[in-house]
């Protein structure tokens, strides 16, 4: 399972093409993260270790602060047999409005070989007014991999002003996952137009955000995914669902503020944590 270096293509145009692409192998005890290329406004930080943990975490940082007109991020991610990592974001992905009505574009590739864990928990995609949006996460793993993995969508800036709530152009969103080469999970939001984008106030019930955990291990015990129905009974301006279809468990959250949304997607990550990674869910550090 390879994924061949990306490289940066001399016709992109610099500030609005960002690559961030990386490979995770394991050195001694730990796993270490090493950039095979990137190009900015994507910034590569050096990786930590909390807690003095084996796995590293990576911080995926776009300078320029959000997408305009076109702009096209892609990340990038190998991660060899036995690697262990975890991904996430230092602030939510902005998309402006597009007045020349160009489509910008956030793509994520995760690869992850034999016996690799593989976290993603990036904030939330956050469409303006008048913005064109385009979002893809493919993550491919082997049958031996394990996975926790979140997505998020919020309706647009709704506390600016008196709200910019559904009034984004079009969006177009997938979170793909394949065990082996075989696609288990396609979830995708096709939204073409305005009209289809303001029905989703009426599909969402009243909702402000929408947030899904895709999670996957072999050896998943029986009945943990019975633990996040029980969760779900307990929750206030959130309602969640879960299902699972053998070792795969897929959770969907609405709820009405961000925070609350982050706080259920840490809830669910606290119950499956232990599960998928073998170590218990604590906080991450974004400094």
């Amino acid at each position: 399972m390879r994924l061949d270096p990306l490289q940066p293509h001399p016709d992109w145009i610099v500030g609005k093409y960002a690559l961030m692409n990386v490979e995770a192998s394991v050195h001694g005890d730990k796993t270490k993260i090493r950039p095979v290329c990137w190009r900015i406004p994507y910034q590569w930080q050096p990786t930590h270790y909390q807690n003095h943990d084996d796995q590293p975490y990576m911080l995926l940082l776009n300078s320029s602060g959000g997408f305009v007109e076109g702009d096209v991020s892609q990340f990038h991610a190998k991660i060899e047999e036995g690697a262990r990592c975890l991904f996430t974001t230092t602030a939510s992905s902005k998309f402006y409005k597009c007045l020349d009505g160009k489509v910008s574009r956030e793509i994520v590739d995760i690869v992850a070989d034999k016996n690799s864990l593989v976290e993603y928990l990036p904030d939330e995609a956050i469409p303006f007014e008048r913005s064109k949006v385009q979002r893809i996460n493919r993550i491919s793993l082997h049958r031996t991999s394990r996975l926790f993995a979140t997505d998020m969508i919020s309706a647009g800036r709704i506390h600016f002003g008196d709200g910019e709530i559904f009034k984004f152009d079009s969006l177009t969103s997938e979170f793909q996952v394949s065990i082996d080469g075989r696609t288990v999970v396609l979830d995708r939001i096709d939204l073409p137009t305005l009209q289809d984008v303001q029905a989703l106030y009426r599909l969402w019930c009243g909702y402000l955000h929408m947030a899904t955990v895709f999670s996957y291990a072999h050896d998943l015990s029986s009945g943990v995914e019975d633990k996040i129905f029980e969760l779900g009974k307990k929750l206030e301006n959130s309602k969640i669902a879960v299902s699972r279809i053998d070792n795969f468990i897929t959770v969907r959250i609405l709820s009405k503020e961000t925070w609350q949304a982050h706080e259920v997607l840490y809830s669910i990550w606290e119950i499956l944590r232990p599960e998928i990674a073998y170590k218990e869910a604590w906080p991450i550090m974004k400094c």
